[in-house]
């Protein structure tokens, strides 16, 4: 990810999508390298299709409540202009139990949210808080496009899926 965003910048500094020897003409190179690189940075892994497609995620309304079952899922929201807001919640399990929370925009390369981009009145975005409900606030995700997926257990130790996971959405 961090070489399409370096190469990215570099076309930028470097490359016009005009051609400079010929007035309102048009550099079919710079086109031509520009379409490549977006064509990579989505072969790459780091666009989420379901961007694109409805089909792959659900609705996922203000003051809505959803409780994960055994499966993972992926919800879409649009926030306001005050980014998103969320509550999380995980049974007194975890950290006995697995949960990945991934929250990223559209853009192409998606951006995930990290410790360093949330701020939560108790835990951090990766570190959750067991039996409790951490409201958190992702202040630079706002008027886009947010892909939010919750997987039920965890790519590390404990394998095993919390007894309960919830999502809210806040305004």
């Amino acid at each position: 990810m961090k070489l399409v965003i370096v190469l990215l910048l570099l076309m930028f500094t470097f490359v016009s999508c005009e051609d400079p020897d010929k007035e309102g003409g048009v550099n079919k190179e710079g086109l031509l390298l520009f379409e490549f690189l977006n064509f990579i940075g989505r072969q790459s892994g780091q666009y989420d299709s379901a961007c694109d497609d409805p089909n792959k995620s659900i609705p996922l309304p203000l003051n809505s409540l959803v409780t994960l079952g055994s499966l993972s899922q992926k919800y879409r929201i649009t926030p306001g202009s005050g980014g998103l807001k969320y509550a999380f919640t995980l049974s007194v399990d975890y950290p006995n139990c697995g949960v990945t929370l991934f929250i990223y925009n559209c853009t192409n390369p998606n951006f995930f949210a990290s410790n360093a981009d949330v701020s939560c009145d108790s835990g951090t975005f990766s570190n959750h808080v067991s039996g409790a409900t951490q409201t958190c606030v992702i202040p630079s995700f706002t008027n886009q496009m947010i892909l939010i997926l919750i997987q039920p257990n965890s790519a590390l130790y404990p394998t095993t899926k919390c007894s309960t996971i919830t999502f809210e959405a806040l305004p």
